[in-house]
C-alpha cells in the first residue's frame, strides 16, 4: 500500500485559474474536491500542496480510493478524430487548401501541428518563468493566525525569519 509521501511524489495535474477578484483558484484535476485559493499564483501553488496532503491523508484514513495521475503515454491514438466547425470556417479552410494545392485534411493537420508547437513553447516559457520566480521570489511564511505573509530577503541567499512564524518549503511544480 502506498504512503502519503508516495502519492505526493506523483505528477498530478494542477489547474490554475485567475478569478475575477484577482485571486488564484487551483485544483488537482485527478483528486475531486482538492483545491485551494491564493492571492498570487505562487501562493496558490504553495497552498495546494497542503490541500493535496490533507485530501490524500483523509482518503487513506477512510479507506477511500486515491486516483493516480493518468499516464498520457498509456493511451493509443489512431490519428483520427472528428471536429465540428462552422460552415464559414469550413469554407475558409477549404479555400486555403485549394489555393495551396493541398488537401483540406493536410492543411488542418499542418495548422494544428504548428499551433501545438506554439503552445508547447509557451508552456515551456511559463514553466521556466514559474521556476525562476519560485527560486527568486519572497518565501511564503504563515503566522499562527493562518494568515500568509511575505518575508523579505536581507541578502541574496539569506532570509530574515519573523518571530513565531513557521517556514514551509516552496513547492516544486510537477506536471506532465
Amino acid at each position: 500500500m502506498m504512503k502519503i509521501d508516495d502519492y505526493l511524489k506523483l505528477p498530478y495535474t494542477l489547474e490554475l485559474t485567475k478569478e475575477e477578484d484577482g485571486s488564484y483558484f487551483i485544483s488537482v484535476k485527478e483528486l475531486e474536491g482538492c483545491f485551494s485559493v491564493g492571492d498570487t499564483a505562487l501562493e496558490a501553488l504553495a497552498m495546494i500542496e497542503d490541500a493535496k496532503r490533507a485530501w490524500i491523508e483523509f482518503s487513506l484514513e477512510k479507506g477511500l480510493p486515491i486516483p493516480k495521475p493518468e499516464d498520457p503515454d498509456s493511451k493509443s491514438y489512431s490519428g483520427r478524430f472528428v471536429v465540428r466547425v462552422t460552415p464559414s470556417l469550413h469554407r475558409k479552410l477549404s479555400l486555403q487548401a485549394k489555393t495551396n494545392k493541398v488537401s483540406l485534411n493536410y492543411l488542418v493537420s499542418e495548422i494544428l501541428a504548428e499551433k501545438s508547437s506554439v503552445i508547447e513553447n509557451q508552456e515551456r516559457i511559463i514553466d521556466s518563468f514559474v521556476a525562476i520566480c519560485a527560486r527568486q521570489s519572497t518565501q511564503l511564511l504563515t503566522s499562527g493566525s493562518g494568515k500568509l505573509e511575505l518575508q523579505s530577503k536581507k541578502h541574496e541567499s539569506e532570509w530574515i525569519p519573523k518571530q513565531n512564524v513557521l517556514q514551509f518549503p516552496s513547492p516544486e511544480k510537477k506536471r506532465m
